[in-house]
């Protein structure tokens, strides 16, 4: 009952923007939570964790020898988690206003 005096006493303009902040925090939520799924054991190659993380190599090695990421060796090539790598770049994530 008292939902609906809230919804009666609130504008479709305030209505509207609710709504969209709640689709978009449930859709960010549900991303993220994907991506961690999707990505926890998922082994990429230097490349693929530079254009992850939005960095160029030099820094990827500055970062691994500070020691934030496992390396895993596989055919003589240096592997790094996506996970790790995910929830790194998600720390530093800036939202960016969508009007």
């Amino acid at each position: 009952m008292a939902n609906d005096i809230i919804l009666q006493a609130i504008s479709t303009k305030d209505l509207e923007n609710l709504l969209r902040d709640l689709v978009r925090s449930e859709f960010e939520s549900m991303n993220e939570e994907l991506q961690r799924v999707i990505g926890e054991d998922d082994l990429v190659s230097t490349g693929t964790a530079c254009r992850i993380l939005g960095v160029s190599t030099k820094v990827l090695k500055i970062l691994v020898d500070q020691g934030y990421f496992t390396i895993y060796h596989h055919l003589k090539e240096r592997r790094y988690n996506r996970g790790e790598l995910l929830a790194y770049r998600n720390q530093y994530r800036v939202n960016r206003k969508v009007d």
